[in-house]
């Protein structure tokens, strides 16, 4: 594996509900980018709502320019949470060993609940990937959930409950969800891969 790059994946939700806060979340993950250029990291960005969008992959931090977020449609989280895990570890599986990113994170940002994934894509088939990915492969994943239960959401689906977090719909909140992750994302910068599994949303960041 290649020491110290990091495969940072976000999955952000575009349905309709979002449309009031769409540039200001664009604007949050454009902030996380540019507080974090001199890592070593390569980021997946894609977007959902009735369906799966990728937008772009494996772009180095460094080259990577504006987020957008267009915002419609109903929430298909399942599916494209899927439907990314499979197109994330295909690509890893088939990189060279020596430029394989050492550790990998996944988050998911979302604003509301699971409404409009296909037949097929059930809650029990996303926790079986996201488990076997946590457990065999050391994926770091997080869950930023507004206008619900995050925790118990993202229990749902297979992600630890101490890697879930509540977030205010607003633009208030998207600011929150971009130092929460810069903050995770230098943790994980600085930890090493068997150690991976100590990152995870504590009581401060819980309170704020």
């Amino acid at each position: 594996m290649k020491a110290n790059l990091i495969s940072m994946n976000i999955l952000v939700d575009s349905s309709g509900s979002m449309a009031p806060i769409a540039t200001d979340m664009a604007g949050s993950l454009n902030q996380l980018v540019d507080e974090n250029r001199e890592l070593d990291v390569a980021v997946t960005y894609s977007v959902f709502s009735n369906d799966y969008r990728p937008v772009f992959a494996d772009m180095p931090i460094k080259k990577v320019e504006k987020f957008t977020l267009r915002a419609d449609g109903r929430t298909a989280l399942i599916e494209s949470a899927c439907k990314m895990i499979d197109e994330v570890g295909a690509r890893l599986a088939a990189m060279p060993e020596e430029e394989r990113p050492e550790k990998v994170m996944f988050v998911i940002i979302t604003d509301g609940e699971e409404n409009a994934s296909a037949p097929g894509y059930t809650r029990e088939r996303l926790f079986a990937k996201i488990r076997e990915q946590t457990e065999v492969y050391k994926w770091l994943f997080l869950y930023l959930g507004a206008n619900q239960d995050a925790i118990q959401a993202a229990r749902d689906y297979g992600i630890d409950a101490d890697r879930a977090i509540d977030w205010q719909a607003n633009a208030h909140g998207t600011v929150r969800n971009y130092e929460r992750l810069s903050l995770k994302l230098a943790q994980v910068s600085a930890t090493p891969r068997y150690a991976m599994s100590n990152i995870a949303f504590d009581a401060k960041d819980r309170e704020e």
